[in-house]
Formats: C-alpha cells, structure tokens, sequence
C-alpha cells in the first residue's frame, strides 16, 4: 500500500492524547466528525481547518507521539480529520495499538521530524518501508508495517476485520 500526501504539521516530541483531543470534549460528544473540529486545539488553533483544505494530510512529529492516557478518541479524532497517516520518530505504546485498532497507520522513522517540513509532498510505502520526499527528493526507510497490521488497516480496523473474518481467527 502507497499513501501519498502533504505534511500538515511537524509536532515536536511527548505530544500527549490531551493535547490531541482535550478530555473536556470526550465525554459530552461520542461523533468522532464533530470532536474532530476540536482537535490540538489546545496547541494549534487552526489544525482542522488547515486539515480540510490538503487531501490526505500526513502528520509528522517527534518521538513518544500520543502520549498520556489510552483514550481510543485520540487515533479517531485524528482519522476523523482526514489524516492518512502519522509519521513519527517513536509512538507511545498504547496509541500505537489504538492507531492501527481503527485502521489508521502509524509508521516509526528515526529522525523524521527534522528532515521534513510543513507542505513538504510525501510518497510513502508501507510494504517496502520507504518515505520519499517529492519535495527535497530524499528518501528515509523504516520498518516495514508488519502483514498483520497492515491487515488491519486495509481493512479499517480491528472490528472492521474482524466482522469481515467472521468473528475472532488469528490474524497471521
């Protein structure tokens, strides 16, 4: 699978789930459309304004991205902006599940989030681990999406597969 897309944001490192989607909204509004108009709102006022006018923004940051609580709204509020994936130097853990759980990918590449900018064209192949740069012309590997996750995400996330495969298989 290939995403291409324009970087959104460059978010620096311990970018936690509050500030992704701040806790005062999660509990009044359950559409995820809705909470996404919130989103790092607390840090960047114009994010979901700006996320609607690029197709398929990519989202770069620093590393341990999304850290803090578990909470599932932040990988779908951020899915609900249109986002086509997160580029990041290390995930926290718990994200990192939540992320690939609704179908949205998330890709580790070290150093990232000092070689590429805002507007910056990006190609990015998640089976052969490589992001190019059209912008610059660099190109950075990274570990490949495991064939079990990228399941998950072709089918847009765990429920999703799994109602597609009947009910709970392995998902080798």
């Amino acid at each position: 699978m290939k995403i291409k897309g324009k970087v959104i944001r460059v978010f620096p490192k311990d970018t936690n789930t509050d500030e992704i989607i701040a806790g005062k909204y999660k509990y009044d509004e359950l559409d995820m459309k809705k909470l996404a108009a919130h989103a790092f709102e607390s840090i960047d006022a114009t994010f979901y304004e700006d996320a609607q006018k690029i197709q398929k923004p990519i989202l770069i940051a620093g590393s341990n991205f999304g850290c803090g609580s578990s909470r599932e709204q932040a990988p779908l509020v951020i899915k609900a902006c249109n986002v086509s994936c997160i580029i990041a130097e290390s995930f926290a853990r718990i994200f990192y599940r939540n992320g690939f759980n609704v179908g949205l990918p998330l890709i580790e590449c070290k150093g990232i989030a000092s070689k590429v900018r805002r507007g910056d064209e990006l190609e990015v192949d998640l089976g052969m681990g490589i992001i190019r740069n059209v912008t610059n012309g660099e190109e950075y590997k990274f570990q490949s999406i495991p064939k079990f996750m990228q399941k998950l995400v072709d089918s847009g996330g765990l429920m999703p597969y799994l109602r597609a495969q009947g009910g709970f298989s392995e998902l080798g």
